[in-house]
């Protein structure tokens, strides 16, 4: 199963899981929660009609859940009066009755001290009832022209109390809510009551409670539509965002089988848009891409170095095979003729010393051999003095330059810089033996050294213009009579291209100069 099948598999699971919940939701949380929301909203809407009363003593600016049946009630502090108040206007009763002023006076009395209410007698009790049968028979009216009879049905105002509840808001004010049904409706009747200023403010609001059972056929009429429409938004944003992830990563992975095919590894970066993690996938593949290219350059000059290095030493072992013939027959040859005694051969003493030169030639091929594979161990950068390493050299050749007469012209700059002092040594060692092997007797040699090249040219030389391009292979040399064995400027250039450094053998006016790049 691809990417992208497992996707939606897990969309579509995850989307069924998610629309239980919401079903389960609606149907056994939101009913409760909505009823639980309705009372917070009656309860405040009392609490707000109350505290705007107190603050505006009127009406004008109250609205609450119930305007039609929601009044004020209002006993002044000093006055025997009641005030009512309603969104519809107001009524003002004077109270004129002596029993009524002095029930009034009572009431006034229990305010400023309620705590004696939860101790009140049966005989307060009874003085309140009769109060209030008191208040019945004034209200009834006599010789009007009509005559009315009333009656009452017992079972409608059968009323069962559900819950009770008081809730002090603060030092002055306190709500009394009830619950109640008459088996089929249920009701809130709240009632505020204020000790405000020495005035006694009672608000009544009465509200139809919420139920369950009303809310909930709503919710399940309505859980079709919302179920396809969840469902439906759901899939759709999961397939467009799937493809959003899915995009990039298949990007990625055609990207690697193309590079996968490529040998080369020379690909253009891929670009992922965005700051995401596949972002940031792309720009470490990116990265490691580049890396490998790096590395797989990096191996391909190594190859080409090392195969260079490789047909070197076939082509220098080869000459050195054929170059040592020829002082190994010599060395035979005389040997074989003295211990023959033939001819002018027995004479020991003056031919030993010319099989010693050949044995000699034969040693320093061999040392040169030597000298150029100790070359590729590696290279050891220091710091190095090279008008120290010069003076080392010249001082080594001594012998040599004394012998022939040779005159030495030294133009040494102080110069140090970052390279293998052996190897330093053995390019500048050869290059002045070269100068020293191939200058005359009583001829001059001229070393020059600046921050950027070392010159060395050697006077009464020449180099033939068919021998020049190749005087840095083996065994090149320009003179016949010379003992050198062609390997020294082939052991030059082998260490400058170690030291990456450049050299170059040029005849100028009566002379030859070897340059040596520093830099």
């Amino acid at each position: 199963m691809n990417l992208s099948k497992k996707t939606f598999l897990y969309s579509a699971i995850i989307t069924t899981i998610i629309v239980a919940l919401m079903i389960g939701y609606f149907v056994l949380m939101l009913p409760s929660l909505y009823v639980a929301y309705m009372e917070d909203i009656n309860h405040n809407s009392i609490k707000q009609v109350q505290e705007r009363f107190l603050k505006d003593g009127s009406y004008k600016e109250i609205s609450s859940r119930n305007p039609t049946a929601t009044f004020t009630l209002k006993i002044p502090n000093a006055e025997n009066k009641l005030l009512l108040f309603n969104g519809f206007g107001n009524i003002d009763i004077t109270i004129d009755d002596p029993i009524l002023k002095e029930a009034i006076n009572k009431i006034r009395y229990y305010a400023d001290n309620y705590e004696e209410i939860e101790n009140i007698d049966t005989s307060e009790e009874e003085y309140f009832k009769n109060v209030f049968n008191y208040i019945k028979e004034l209200v009834k009216i006599e010789d009007l022209p009509i005559s009315i009879k009333a009656s009452s049905n017992d079972n409608y105002l059968n009323f069962e109390e559900l819950s009770y509840d008081v809730d002090v808001v603060n030092d002055n004010t306190i709500i009394f809510q009830q619950d109640v049904t008459d088996k089929i409706n249920y009701y809130t009747n709240y009632v505020a009551f204020s000790n405000y200023k020495g005035d006694i403010v009672v608000t009544l609001l009465p509200v139809m409670t919420p139920q369950l059972n009303e809310i909930r056929p709503i919710i399940l009429q309505s859980l079709p539509m919302i179920t396809a429409t969840a469902i439906l938004i759901i899939l759709i944003a999961t397939i467009f965002f799937s493809r959003k992830i899915i995009n990039p990563i298949e990007k990625l992975a055609n990207h690697a089988t193309f590079i996968k095919e490529n040998s080369k590894l020379e690909i253009a970066p891929i670009e992922i848009e965005g700051k995401d993690e596949i972002a940031k996938l792309g720009e470490t593949l990116n990265e490691l891409y580049e890396e490998l290219n790096k590395n797989f350059k990096e191996l391909e000059e190594k190859n080409k170095f090392l195969k260079e290095q490789n047909i070197r030493q076939e082509v220098f072992l080869r000459a050195s095979s054929h170059q040592l013939k020829t002082p190994i027959a010599a060395s035979l040859l005389l040997l074989e003729s003295m211990i023959n005694e033939v001819g002018k051969y027995k004479n020991t003493k003056e031919y030993l010393p010319k099989v010693k030169e050949q044995l000699l030639s034969i040693k320093d091929i061999v040392d040169s051999i030597l000298n150029l594979n100790e070359g590729t161990n590696g290279v050891n950068i220091d710091r190095v003095s090279v008008d120290e390493v010069i003076k080392s050299a010249l001082e080594y050749h001594d012998i040599n330059i004394k012998e022939k007469e040779i005159s030495i012209d030294i133009n040494l700059k102080d110069v140090t810089i970052d390279t293998d002092r052996n190897l330093i040594y053995k390019v500048v060692d050869n290059l002045i033996s070269n100068a020293v092997n191939y200058t005359k007797c009583g001829e001059d040699i001229k070393i020059i050294l600046n921050k950027d090249s070392l010159s060395i040219i050697n006077y009464g030389g020449r180099i033939s213009n068919d021998l020049l391009p190749h005087i840095f292979e083996p065994f090149v040399s320009s003179s016949s009579e010379n003992r050198g064995h062609g390997l020294g400027l082939y052991i030059v250039a082998f260490y400058c291209k170690l030291l990456g450094l450049k050299i170059e053998i040029n005849n100028i006016r009566n002379a030859v100069e070897a340059k040596l790049y520093l830099n």
